[in-house]
């Protein structure tokens, strides 16, 4: 541990940008060093074994969905700060009363301006399912606010 710790903290760094994630790098690293039953006949391939480890576990941090779905505080702050409030207008307030998945993907759609296809990888679905929830979304918005005054409010 005492040998390769900065090595592979440096090279975690590196991958990661930032030092807690390079950190739970290093230590998942170690881990398998010191879980591997073998030992090494020389010190070149255990040099190369521990950085290729390293950069694995790098990879796969970064393409789990915890690291794929967390934002910073000051980007939650910030949206937190922009969310308009329910007693502003009877359509939020019907939108807020929707079913979940139809009132995340109609805020994110036309409050937060994003399109389907963003909208789609911020919930962690597919496009068309996306598509089907705006759809359905509209069609209970309309019936709960009275027919024409809810296809004025969501236009494409």
């Amino acid at each position: 541990m005492e040998r390769w710790a900065d090595t592979i903290l440096r090279v975690a760094y590196a991958w990661t940008g930032n030092m807690p994630d390079a950190q739970d790098v290093c230590q998942t690293a170690l881990l398998k060093l010191l879980t591997r039953p073998e030992r090494f006949p020389d010190p070149d391939r255990q040099r190369f074994w521990i950085l290729r480890v390293t950069v694995n576990c790098c990879k796969d941090m970064k393409k789990s969905a915890w690291v794929q779905r967390r934002v910073s505080l000051d980007a939650a702050a910030d949206a937190a700060a922009t969310m308009p409030e329910p007693g502003e207008s009877p359509v939020l307030e019907a939108v807020l009363a929707l079913p979940e998945k139809y009132r995340k993907a109609i805020y994110l759609r036309y409050y937060e301006e994003y399109g389907v296809d963003e909208i789609a990888a911020l919930l962690g679905c597919r496009t068309a399912q996306v598509s089907t929830w705006l759809y359905r979304g509209k069609a209970k918005l309309r019936t709960m606010l009275g027919g024409s005054n809810g296809q004025e409010c969501f236009s494409d």
